[in-house]
């Protein structure tokens, strides 16, 4: 099975931009490449942060473009999102019983559990997992299939990385969703965003792999801890490949317009370009 994850749209209203750049080109830049090189994908992830301001014109924009996608999606919340406006114009989009945005589905290759971390009450912009929302993860991972990996999606990551202003944002209760899995299942894979950058690494044994934006990036910073630096690093998309005993995760950098050319060609290593 092969997928992709996409996260952090940010959209804005039809025709605006945010810090700058341009949500909806870079939206369907991403979609030209995935249509194009893509087209045996199951499906593309984007884990949350669909909306900079969870406002109807951007979701409404967002579901314009992504219509524009040959492939299905799934579709999180982010801290940035608003429940409400986002099933006006996305109604087909599965719910579980307590009507938050979370489902599990059954691939041959891989169980594909997604988790609504958004917290509309909080006072900031960090992420929770509330009783009914830990109570379905844990059913999910107690009922997935045994015979196949189950790969775990989410937008806020349950632990600090290091970028000062971002970790005091993270999931707030990280513990209560480590309980479940102690519990329960261990996640073959835990998938992320939230961050604003490429990173990847095991928590509590668990891999995991953290989506660059697509839009605005927060910049490689270890210090600054009053505000978040931004920066217009490009974007990327991640190609995912779950085979038997594998799973590949390749980026995919789909704005680089520079050269392509063969290591092998001796003319190209004596040019001074290269």
């Amino acid at each position: 099975m092969k997928f992709v994850v996409l996260t952090d749209t940010h959209f804005v209203a039809r025709g605006r931009r945010i810090y700058g750049l341009d949500p909806a080109a870079r939206l369907r830049a991403a979609i030209a490449c995935i249509n194009r090189d893509h087209p045996e994908i199951a499906f593309v992830m984007v884990t949350g942060d669909l909306a900079h301001w969870g406002e109807d014109p951007a979701y409404e924009a967002l579901a314009e473009v992504l219509g524009e996608l040959n492939a299905p999606t799934f579709l999180l919340m982010g801290n940035h999102d608003r429940r409400d406006g986002f099933a006006r114009y996305f109604p087909g989009v599965p719910r579980d019983a307590n009507g938050f945005v979370q489902t599990m589905q059954v691939f041959d290759a891989a169980t594909i559990v997604t988790l609504d971390t958004l917290n509309e009450e909080a006072p900031n912009h960090a992420g929770l997992l509330c009783e009914a929302r830990l109570a379905f993860l844990e059913h999910a991972l107690t009922s997935a299939p045994a015979d196949r990996p189950l790969l775990l999606f989410q937008h806020h990551p349950p632990f600090d990385t290091g970028l000062r202003y971002m970790d005091t944002i993270r999931l707030a209760n990280p513990e209560a969703e480590w309980e479940v899995i102690a519990r329960s299942r261990r996640p073959d894979y835990l998938f992320m965003g939230h961050l604003h950058r490429p990173i990847g690494g095991v928590w509590r044994g668990i891999p995991f792999h953290i989506q660059r934006a697509l839009a605005h990036q927060v910049a490689f910073d270890l210090l600054t801890e009053g505000h978040i630096p931004g920066s217009h690093e490009p974007p990327d998309y991640a190609h995912v490949s779950v085979e038997g005993d594998r799973i590949v995760i390749h980026q995919r950098s789909f704005l680089y317009d520079g050269p392509l050319f063969s290591l092998h060609d001796k003319a190209a290593l004596d040019r001074a370009e290269f």
